[in-house]
């Protein structure tokens, strides 16, 4: 749990896990200039009466000179509803300051969450391009030795390989050039799994001596498999 302090000196609570920003029973005391016991009293009673759900609030303790005591965590919906009731001569001014400081905070968290996704894309993209200078370089020393057991047309492996590789993800395709823009972050990252397994299992086949043929239908077998993969691709 990590403690936020906001320019107008109003303290949020951000979990770690999941971002979710909540107010102590404490700071609506404080902000409302009411007594905290005071505030405890109305929570209560707004639980009691199911004003507030219990999925809304947190019952908490905290040390103050060694002894405990008790107090709420509020998420937005709980901390909402609860602020009508508070009262206090700081009212309209607790309003204010909380309202202004859980907007400020979630737009602080929104730009965060936008930094990382962009953030995770870059690097997905990096290592899929990783991946797939792997698997061309594999498939073009499939080429030449599927070329060596009498091929005919071992050129063509390049395109069909991909294009095997694309549908183990995606059902529905555009120009292969332009798959990678269209994609997300997982889905990038998917791809660039299955890449490397199409990689693996060519080199597999190609060091144990395995006929062309078969390794060919060994590896559309593999990629068959990552059905739990397929997705829609997103255009537009």
């Amino acid at each position: 749990m990590k403690y936020t302090e906001l320019p107008n000196k109003t303290a949020l609570v951000i979990h770690g896990g999941n971002n979710q920003i909540i107010v102590d029973s404490r700071d609506l005391a404080k902000e409302f200039g009411r007594d905290h016991k005071n505030v405890l009293q109305t929570l209560d009673d707004l639980l009691a009466d199911g004003t507030i759900s219990r999925l809304e609030s947190k019952p908490s303790d905290y040390y103050k000179r060694g002894k405990e005591y008790r107090c709420y965590e509020l998420n937005k919906a709980g901390f909402l509803k609860a602020m009508p009731f508070m009262g206090g001569r700081k009212s309209r001014e607790g309003q204010r300051r909380l309202v202004d400081a859980f907007l400020e905070q979630e737009s602080k968290l929104e730009r965060q969450s936008k930094e990382r996704e962009k953030f995770a894309y870059q690097i997905a993209r990096l290592s899929g391009k990783d991946s797939r200078a792997i698997l061309t370089e594999v498939i073009q020393k499939f080429i030449v030795y599927a070329t060596r057991q009498s091929s005919g047309s071992a050129d063509r492996y390049y395109c069909i390989i991909t294009k095997l590789a694309y549908q183990a993800l995606i059902s529905s395709q555009p120009k292969a050039s332009s798959i990678r823009e269209l994609l997300t972050a997982i889905q990038l990252s998917h791809l660039s799994t299955i890449e490397l397994t199409a990689a693996q299992a060519l080199d597999d086949g190609m060091q144990s001596g395995v006929a062309y043929k078969v390794i060919y239908q060994r590896l559309k077998s593999i990629l068959n498999g990552f059905s739990g993969f397929k997705t829609a691709l997103l255009e537009g």
